[in-house]
């Protein structure tokens, strides 16, 4: 018989491998629903540990608010209160933010680097892998439901997303979610607007998009998407319409770099700060720099590459927020527009894009410490315009083993 501590202990845990917190609530009901009598008592102590605040909207109003022992328990309902404030107010959730409102992170997970979709030559890919930065190696992953250049990619909680992007006739408005668990790609909710060469990243558990193009004009627009309910949502636009520009998230705001206004390459930047809903202008870069690659590492905003009207460029600056400037480091091996950059474990990598004259599978990582790049493993296929995340996975290997077996049998 497992003991109230011993339930305790196992539900309090961040490193639980659970694929949603809806199993834990339920797994709560079941335990206590055992021996009602003596365990109720409990309910209040256990249900502490459930973080509710990352479960659906229409499963807290379903099984959460209905359940009768928690509607009759104060401290449950508190629970419940500050679960809701949190899908009804998503503008105040790092105000909110809470041990209930940290995703767990498995026992033995690991960050992958993922490439999606891009394009070489006259093609366009479905085509995904994933890279493995302990063995230095390439492995494919499920395909997209569709093909997608100019996408963008990002990953929020334990799911790969990717938003919009241009099929070879059409730019796209839809989103496609991706599952590591399963090497699964699922449609998600289409966004308000078609837009390829977009901005995209994830902030406080909402994925927000801005700039790109919609087949007609470049746009300064920014809608946000919250998994939780499956809505998108229109945010404050930007003050310069950008395509091609890169976002990223750092000290709970959100930057915007570069692109290509259909006149100008643009070096300017701004930042836009949710808990007060404005963007504000902050030193432009040294370069212009349209379809460059950003990352946030060590406090500091990392650009790198990108195309400043003449020629890709090698070259890569970094913001310091606290110096408010902008200083030179490293540039990389290879000239590079169109690619993307990511951030694993302290260090960038710099992956695909183009050259100038051909698509590129060469990848980069950039060590802050020494400011060196390095030549690691080049991915399988060529990707320009390739979109890239990373997620912390459990046995994918394994996971894409069995899947690939699956798929001859």
């Amino acid at each position: 018989m497992v003991s109230d501590p011993q339930v305790e202990q196992l539900i309090s845990s961040n490193q639980l491998n659970i694929s949603s917190e809806e199993k834990v609530f339920h797994a709560v009901l079941t335990w206590v629903k055992h021996d009602l009598s003596d365990r109720e008592q409990h309910i209040s102590k256990l249900m502490k540990h459930v973080r509710l605040p990352l479960v659906a909207r229409e499963f807290l109003t379903t099984a959460v608010d209905s359940e009768a022992l928690v509607r009759k328990d104060a401290e449950c309902r508190e629970l419940l209160l500050e679960a809701m404030k949190y899908h009804l107010l998503p503008e105040q959730r790092a105000a909110l933010a809470s041990s209930r409102t940290q995703q767990r992170r498995p026992d033995g997970a690991r960050p992958y680097l993922f490439a999606v979709g891009g394009g070489s030559l006259f093609a366009i890919h479905s085509e995904c892998e994933c890279y493995n930065p302990r063995t230095d190696r390439w492995m494919p992953v499920a395909p997209m439901l569709y093909r997608r250049s100019r996408s963008g990619v990002t990953a929020l909680g334990r799911l790969l997303y990717v938003v919009g992007g241009y099929d070879g006739a059409t730019d796209l408005a839809s989103v496609e979610s991706y599952n590591p668990s399963l090497n699964k790609w699922s449609s998600v909710t289409p966004m308000g607007t078609k837009r390829s060469c977009l901005g995209i990243c994830s902030l406080d558990g909402l994925l927000y998009v801005c700039g790109g193009y919609d087949g007609a004009s470049c746009l300064s627009s920014m809608e946000r998407y919250d998994p939780l309910t499956g809505v998108w949502s229109s945010c404050p636009a930007m003050a310069t319409r950008r395509r091609y520009c890169r976002v990223s998230a750092l000290d709970k705001c959100i930057y915007s770099l570069g692109g290509f206004d259909s006149s100008n390459y643009q070096s300017s930047v701004e930042r836009f700060d949710p808990r007060v809903g404005r963007w504000a202008p902050l030193p432009s870069m040294s370069s212009r720099r349209s379809s460059c690659g950003v990352a946030a590492l060590e406090g500091n905003l990392y650009c790198v590459g990108g195309n400043d009207g003449t020629m890709c460029m090698a070259s890569a600056e970094r913001y310091n927020p606290r110096r408010n400037a902008w200083e030179p480091v490293a540039g990389m091996h290879s000239r590079r527009s169109t690619h993307e950059v990511v951030e694993i474990d302290g260090y960038l990598y710099a992956l695909g894009g183009n050259d100038g004259s051909s698509s590129l599978n060469s990848v980069e990582r950039y060590e802050p410490r020494l400011n060196k790049w390095t030549i690691v493993t080049s991915m399988l296929t060529r990707r320009s315009s390739v979109g890239a995340g990373v997620l912390d996975c459990c046995n994918l290997e394994k996971t894409l083993t069995g899947t690939a077996t699956k798929s001859v049998v």
